[in-house]
């Protein structure tokens, strides 16, 4: 098998004189859809070798490729306008994409000078052309300028066709080998319409002029139906667009029949409208915030870099380049800028498809599940149109490392299983870290809940709309991938002078307490710590001998006016410690040797006074000397303990008294947030004080409601193809979410869910596993770079004595979680929760930007509470009369539930509520 990329003209013997570069994609593969997700290694491994036939050929065709019935049956051309550049074609160049960004053998390092090695380029296992196909598009040319503008599916295919019987006589030798032809995006109506061409005149001529044997398309664009239906139920399933504009579009777009009515269009441009400014070939990728190469950095095809099209286009305009290219003098582009009107463009290409699988081409469909202009939505609605029975149902298959590297289900009887990647974002290759809720804790929109202004409002960080604090709101927002710009300008909050007297019992003596607790310096901490850092026990409950551990950091700046901000992770019975303060929100991190610290520059602690507390008694740090109480503990005692906690821990931190309160948390937090803040509105209203000075609750990514969160599980799985049609429509339809009447059928279902989705971290799907069971050699920490071995890391440091010292704990083995049952609430149930309180939006969805004004880093909506209802006061006056029913009516028990807190209250006060959930 020959290695080689090739470049050169082919002039075509038509009436029109006319070059192309090239590309075709000779590659294995089989009779199977394929769904990948994010990965950068292991494109090509398990790939077969090809199988060489001899068979030639005479007497090629001069092709005029339309005219047998094969293709003209299947092909019913349609005039369009002009859709240049707009779904990555028609006009975009396979030499600037392909080769030099996805599947070649060389990328363009930062320089746009010199380039590296793409160690999983196709050509390890294929010999590979890149054809820039139309003429018009990169080096490829007419020498008739009318040719522009009147070209379209039809021609494309017939001169790719001309190109490729020349090129055979140019290269003779690869005339017996098999052939494949491979694309992506707008490749969707190439590839099939080019395979067509080559079985017609293969008819024709009665010989095997091209040794054709099967095509491939990835993210393809092939109905226009599908498609445009597909994108934006992934917009929604992505949180990249809001509830109201889907079901605008879900009412008044009739997709199947093509009826999108002047309501329809204007729910569609707002939905489009609504994505900000993201790359939606990416949609979790940074934007390019430079337009020219820059100092070279050692390149790397396992690093992202969003301004690659940067880069090769400095690289293919080079002179040296295009000599050596043997390309003509010109100024290179990515995609077209004389191609005009697209003559012509079919509004489907699945009858030629199906044309090509009853002719015997093997076919395979593979889609990438963070691509938004081709989306796996529209891949999977356009298979299903085929209606073709499962020979061999999905699964996952795993990287040499054992980590999930792609899903896919195969729909025909294949030869052989092979993994598939494209080496770019519509397939298993490039891997950028996404959004998981230990990830995106630290998003700048979640560290500015505790505002007391409308922060959540401001259609650009840094300059939020003011809003009166007596308005109530709930804001719901949804943060996708960045680790930078976490805090970018979380708005100050006002301080209110209120104090408590008389607190309520269960206070004990707090004196000297405070400076006991005082951490002097933590091991392996960086220079130039500038804050104020607590750590320590406060016992609630003298009897049982409970107490509870809590990490306290104050503000660098201003922490005498910084409002005061209680974090709690969820499990139920996972550690705040481990998980928020040094895993997502804290100001340290730990390095991958588990002994030192460095900086999290986006801590929530730059702009608030955090507490991190251990909570219930048997989590991390936090015990209790009554073996019973791990056994007995649920959602009421860790609502009470937690509040005895707050009462004696402001009485050992008095200053903090008056200042504005806020809870935050994720996960399970979804029950201790809001139960814990309807403590201490009860306790408030009893004492007839502000015991607390309580301003708002934040829940990320909550689990709040069974029905809402299991059924929004399984509608996640499928919407990012983790699970197979089948068993979505399986639980679907055996499923009772409402009522909760889960049938036998419906629980195999939902098992299957479990065995489909293969082995993957379900708190941050895309992201890879950790390999390692120990901190290994230590590199310089980033909060920028993404480790997926960080828990081995905190665990390992909070476990050394002298780190347990220097926190005032207990000599204990500390563990991340006291049991196993960790939960991941994606943010299709969040969607599906908060819709159930059938709230007005006050400011309706938009995007939210980083400090550049450049990266999207989430989206948000905010609704109206109108708490002057009079059933609302007259059920707050009833849940509040009496502390002790209050508390129990919250606290229903299921049998088979393992807290024993499952509904959850309505809150009635004032105070904000914003839900944060994660779309990754």
């Amino acid at each position: 098998m020959i290695s080689y990329v090739h470049s050169t003209r082919i002039f075509i013997p038509t009436k029109r004189m006319k070059a192309l570069q090239f590309i075709c994609i000779l590659l294995c593969f089989q009779h199977l859809a394929f769904f990948p997700i994010a990965s950068t290694a292991n494109q090509v491994d398990s790939l077969n070798k090809l199988i060489t036939e001899s068979r030639k050929f005479k007497n090629p065709p001069n092709a005029e490729p339309w005219a047998e019935s094969g293709c003209a049956k299947v092909y019913s051309p349609a005039n369009v306008g002009n859709q240049v550049g707009t779904m990555e074609g028609p006009g975009c160049s396979s030499l600037g994409y392909g080769a030099m960004e996805e599947l070649g053998p060389f990328r363009v390092n930062s320089d746009g000078k010199t380039l590296y090695r793409n160690e999983y380029s196709w050509n390890n296992v294929a010999n590979v052309i890149f054809l820039e196909s139309p003429a018009g598009v990169g080096f490829s040319y007419s020498n008739t300028s009318s040719d522009y503008n009147t070209v379209g599916d039809k021609r494309t295919a017939a001169d790719s066709y001309v190109f490729l019987v020349n090129w055979l006589e140019r290269f003779p030798q690869y005339k017996i080998r098999d052939f494949y032809i491979a694309g992506e995006s707008y490749g969707g109506h190439y590839v099939p319409q080019l395979a067509c061409v080559i079985l017609s005149n293969n008819k024709i001529t009665n010989q095997t002029v091209i040794n054709l044997k099967g095509i491939a398309i990835g993210n393809a664009y092939v109905d226009d139906t599908t498609t445009l239906q597909g994108t934006y139920d992934y917009y929604w399933t992505h949180a990249l667009n809001s509830d109201e504009t889907h079901a605008g579009i879900t009412k008044y777009c009739d997709f199947v029949n093509g009826n999108l009515t002047s309501q329809c269009s204007e729910y569609l441009f707002q939905g489009d409208e609504e994505l900000g400014d993201i790359d939606i070939y990416d949609i979790y990728a940074p934007l390019c915030n430079s337009s020219a190469p820059k100092t070279p950095s050692p390149g790397s095809v396992n690093n992202f870099d969003p301004c690659s099209d940067n880069y090769v286009r400095s690289y293919l305009n080079l002179p040296e380049v295009q000599k050596a290219l043997h390309a003509i003098n010109t100024t290179w582009s990515r995609c077209s800028n004389v191609i005009g009107q697209w003559a012509d463009s079919p509004s489907t290409v699945l009858p030629t498809i199906k044309h090509l699988i009853a002719s015997g081409i093997r076919l395979w469909v593979y889609s990438g599940d963070v691509d938004g202009r081709i989306p796996v939505t529209s891949s999977r609605y356009a298979i299903n149109t085929f209606k073709l029975p499962v020979t061999n149902a999905w699964r996952a298959w795993y990287s040499n490392s054992d980590e999930v590297i792609c899903d896919y289900f195969p729909f025909l009887l294949p030869d052989l299983l092979l993994p598939w990647g494209d080496g770019n974002n519509d397939g298993c290759s490039v891997f950028f870290p996404t959004c998981s809720t230990s990830s995106c804790a630290s998003q700048p929109e979640a560290q500015r809940l505790a505002s007391g202004e409308s922060t959540l409002a401001s259609t650009r960080i840094g300059s939020p709309e003011k809003m009166n604090s007596s308005e109530k709101h709930v804001a719901f927002f949804f943060p996708i991938a960045s680790t930078a710009n976490q805090i970018d300008n979380l708005i100050k909050l006002s301080t209110k002078s209120r104090k408590s007297e008389n607190p309520p019992a269960n206070v004990g003596n707090q004196l000297g307490m405070m400076e006991a607790d005082k951490i002097d310096f933590l091991p392996g901490q960086p220079q130039g710590v500038d804050f104020d850092q607590y750590a320590g026990y406060v016992t609630v409950n003298q009897t049982a001998g409970r107490a509870l551990f809590y990490y306290f950091v104050e503000s660098p700046n201003n922490s005498l006016a910084n409002p005061l901000v209680l974090w709690l992770n969820g499990g139920p019975g996972c550690s705040s410690l481990g998980y928020g303060a040094m895993e997502e929100l804290g100001p340290f991190r730990v390095n991958s040797d588990g002994k030192t610290l460095f900086r999290n520059e986006y801590s929530w602690n730059n702009v608030a006074n955090v507490i991190f507390l251990e909570s219930p008694a048997g989590v991390g740090f936090s015990y209790s000397n009554t073996s019973s109480d791990y056994k007995t503990v649920g959602d009421k005692r860790t609502a009470e303990d937690s509040y005895v906690f707050l009462i004696n821990w402001l009485e050992r931190f008095p200053q903090y008294k008056s200042r504005d309160f806020y809870i935050t948390g994720e996960s399970y937090a979804g029950h201790y947030v809001p139960q814990l803040a309807y403590t201490i509105l009860s306790n408030n209203k009893i004492t007839n004080q502000t015991v607390i000075n309580l301003k708002g609750i934040a829940i990320g990514n909550p689990y709040i409601d069974d029905g809402t969160t299991v059924k929004g599980i399984y509608d996640y799985y499928w919407t990012h193809a983790l699970i197979s049609d089948e068993t979505h429509a399986g639980i679907t339809r055996h499923c009772d979410f409402v009522s909760g009447n889960f049938s036998r059928t419906c629980k195999l279902y939902r098992n299957q869910a479990f065995v489909e989705h293969g082995k993957l971290d379900l708190y941050d799907i895309y992201a890879p596993l950790c390999n390692s069971s120990a901190p290994k050699t230590p590199s310089p920490g980033s909060v920028n770079n993404f480790d997926p071995c960080s828990n081995i890391y905190v665990a390992f440091y909070l476990n050394l004595p002298e780190v347990q010292k220097a926190l005032h704990t207990r000599n204990t083995t500390w563990s991340r979680c006291s049991g196993d049952n960790d939960g991941r609430i994606p943010v299709t149930a969040s969607r599906y929760s908060i819709n159930t309180l059938k709230l007005a939006v006050k400011n309706a969805w938009r995007a939210w930007y980083s400090n550049s004004d450049q990266d999207v880093g989430g989206y948000v909506v905010e609704y109206e509470v109108d708490i002057n209802l009079k059933r609302l006061v007259e059920m707050e006056e009833e849940e509040i009369a009496d502390r002790e029913e209050a508390l129990k009516n919250c606290t229903e028990v299921e049998e088979g539930e393992i807290s024993d807190g499952k509904m959850m209250l309505p809150f009635h006060w004032s105070f904000r509520f914003r839900f944060f959930s994660f779309a990754a």
